[in-house]
């Protein structure tokens, strides 16, 4: 491709990296397996389907497994529940320590004072993109965690 080109040693090393990057979009780590203590577990993000016009995102990804000691991938079939934000689903908004923003209630009741601000998934993903708030792989992590917590149960089901 750059057979033109005298490619300095450091810029070489730049190309050797993007040329054997991972062909996934993220690989983020679960917790250990119920069932499967002996490894490490995690998610693989293969693709991402957005559709903004209908305010609707789609991750496909599978669960991996890596044996503790040696680092090999195991070849079990673990499930993989539909992950969707749809136009409907909300987030809590937060702020730069990533917690939760709460405001005070305009009529407080029984002894609650404030609650948490909820804003659109979706626009909310691209607000945090758009304007830097959040590097593309810490946006999975956040959601992904949200994601495991709902569906613990059926992500540590044994195929």
């Amino acid at each position: 491709m750059n057979k033109q080109l005298n490619i300095s040693t450091q810029v070489q090393v730049l190309i050797n990296d993007i040329e054997n990057v991972e062909l996934n979009l993220a690989e983020l780590p679960l917790s250990e397996h119920p069932k499967l203590p002996q490894f490490n577990r995690s998610i693989r993000v293969l693709d991402i389907d957005a559709k903004s016009k209908q305010q609707f995102i789609s991750f496909s990804y599978e669960q991996v497994l890596k044996d503790k000691e040696t680092g090999a991938e195991i070849n079990i079939s673990l499930p993989a529940p539909e992950w969707v934000v749809y136009k409907d689903t909300w987030s809590y908004l937060r702020d730069h320590n990533n917690n939760p923003v709460e405001q005070p209630l305009a009529e407080p009741k029984d002894e609650m004072f404030v609650d948490k601000v909820k804003v659109p998934s979706y626009q909310y993903m691209l607000w945090l993109l758009k304007n830097s708030k959040v590097g593309f792989t810490e946006l999975l992590a956040s959601y992904l965690d949200e994601f495991v917590k709902t569906h613990k149960e059926e992500l540590d089901k044994l195929s």
